[in-house]
């Protein structure tokens, strides 16, 4: 279980996770060797998963939103493809969903041509894929990558 101190340090680490351990131990009220015990505890238990920075697509990189629907629900099937999709440089999410479509797909590509071949070789190609729908994203509104303290176990 997550603390305060805890809750406190991964909601600034999320803004940034530049800050040096002396300004996150002012923040939150703990010394900076708390502070680092703190985080190599939270990341030793895959509570902070990475620490990266976002970068911002560069001019004229696309991106979609793909819904995969298959034929039937096999483990295998979702495995293999899964499985692709973790291999794929193009595809920067992919979430197994419940409902009408199997997964949702977000991917990104130099312009529709590079997208249409992605999607033949991935998508087309794989029998077990009864269809695919493609959302091309016209502008991103909203992209949040913290996670609210409520969240926060």
């Amino acid at each position: 279980m997550l603390d305060e101190y805890d809750r406190a340090l991964l909601g600034l680490m999320q803004e940034s996770n530049l800050r040096t351990h002396a300004e996150l131990a002012e923040a939150v009220h703990l010394s900076p060797s708390a502070v680092r015990r703190r985080l190599k505890a939270l990341r030793d238990r895959g509570v902070i998963r990475a620490d990266v920075s976002i970068v911002e697509p560069g001019e004229g990189v696309m991106t979609f939103i793909v819904l995969v629907s298959f034929h039937e629900e096999s483990q295998e099937g979702y495995a293999r493809f899964m499985e692709r999709m973790q291999a794929s440089k193009a595809v920067a999410q992919c979430y197994y969903v419940a409902g009408e479509v199997d997964f949702v797909l977000i991917v990104h590509a130099r312009n529709m041509e590079s997208y249409r071949e992605w999607g033949e070789e991935l998508l087309l190609a794989d029998p077990a894929i009864r269809r695919y729908d493609t959302l091309p994203v016209w502008r991103r509104v909203k992209n949040v990558t913290a996670l609210p303290e409520e969240f926060l176990e």
